[in-house]
């Protein structure tokens, strides 16, 4: 199978899915969602309150979204924002049962010297590179201390406590757009970068211990599994003879998401769907897209420092960093984004920078 015909197989499932959102018209989508009852509340919020929804769970939610017009979207996307901004602040034990996930969910990387960057010209048999990101190149060493990194995404339940802690309006409830994916063990999307940091600033003080964004070399460490040279960082991916089955790869990613927890288009899964890479890291193989501490700048391999690099200075875009979903999208891969841009299949993961495990 090549890459070409895959991407044109998740084209076509997006296309049917708009579709078949254009064609439920009238009295079609009346035979689906009744257009003139009330708006069932009692079911939408524990629709969008069930954690890796099953199809007969978002189903419907789904249909009444993707409308986007009519008393039946307007009046779901109302009860919807309000929920979300009534809900009250966390209980004791709300917090206690987020400390100890939060702290289960770190996961330690023990410090040491890899090969950043597209290492194809140097390691690979052909001497080629693998990716095409003209930010990826030159590969260069890199020797970083220990820190411990989350297992997962934060999830859309992690900032809502986040916010309701700290009296913060809920993110993505401006818009009936926002509602598609917003589960509770779903990544956490439409969030800046200095909302992203900022949640990990209080996390810092929530645990007691130096937490922050991870730099790029931090990411793609842990995401290499301490700095492996392979450029498809998950054990579901035969290799033979060394080298990737680069036919499975997209029927690997394809499988993973076949379980019916999300509405097409394949915009999120919940966190953990794509699996951990060699050190227990998820979801660096599949879907999505993450924020980092640095500034972005696409030749900053050719100068950066050799220790500990943090990125440049200044600049006017941060770094965000890919999971591997295809041959043209690399765990090695990088680009900038304004700051304050959001989008549905951004998210970010927190490092606690300490060289010791937490708890020890």
């Amino acid at each position: 199978m090549s890459y070409l015909p895959h991407q044109a197989r998740r084209r076509s499932r997006a296309l049917w899915f708009f579709g078949t959102t254009l064609l439920l018209s009238g009295s079609a989508f009346a035979r689906k969602v009744d257009v003139n009852a009330p708006a069932d509340k009692d079911r939408l919020i524990r629709e969008i309150s069930t954690p890796s929804p099953q199809k007969s769970t978002w189903e419907h939610l789904s249909q009444v979204l993707s409308w986007a017009r009519g008393k039946p979207y307007d009046d779901t996307v109302k009860i919807l924002q309000d929920y979300f901004r009534s809900l009250p602040a966390p209980t004791s034990d709300e917090l206690a049962v987020f400390k100890k996930k939060t702290r289960d969910e770190l996961v330690f990387v023990k410090g040491g010297q890899f090969l950043m960057g597209d290492f194809g010209p140097e390691k690979s048999s052909e001497k080629l590179p693998y990716s095409a990101n003209e930010g990826a190149a030159p590969a260069h060493e890199v020797t970083l201390d220990s820190y411990s990194i989350l297992k997962h995404r934060v999830t859309y339940a992690d900032y809502d406590l986040y916010t309701r802690a700290n009296h913060l309006a809920p993110v993505a409830t401006s818009k009936g757009d926002d509602f598609g994916f917003r589960f509770p063990d779903f990544p956490v999307a439409h969030v800046t970068w200095l909302q992203s940091r900022d949640y990990c600033s209080w996390l810092s003080k929530f645990l007691g211990v130096p937490v922050d964004l991870p730099t790029e070399a931090q990411w793609e460490y842990a995401a290499r599994s301490r700095g492996e040279l392979w450029v498809i960082p998950s054990p579901a991916v035969p290799v033979v003879d060394g080298k990737y089955n680069v036919e499975q790869l997209d029927n690997v990613i394809d499988r993973m998401e076949e379980n019916d927890t999300s509405p097409e288009p394949l915009i999120s899964r919940p966190v953990g769907t794509y699996g951990e890479n060699r050190i227990g890291v998820s979801d660096v193989f599949g879907r999505g897209k993450e924020w980092t501490y640095d500034w972005f700048d696409k030749s900053y391999y050719s100068h950066a420092p050799q220790r500990d690099p943090r990125g440049p200075d200044h600049g006017s875009t941060r770094s965000v960093r890919y999971a591997t979903d295809s041959r043209t999208r690399l765990v090695i891969d990088r680009k900038g984004l304004a700051p304050e841009t959001e989008k549905a299949d951004l998210g970010f993961r927190c490092v606690v920078n300490q060289p010791a495990p937490v708890g020890q």
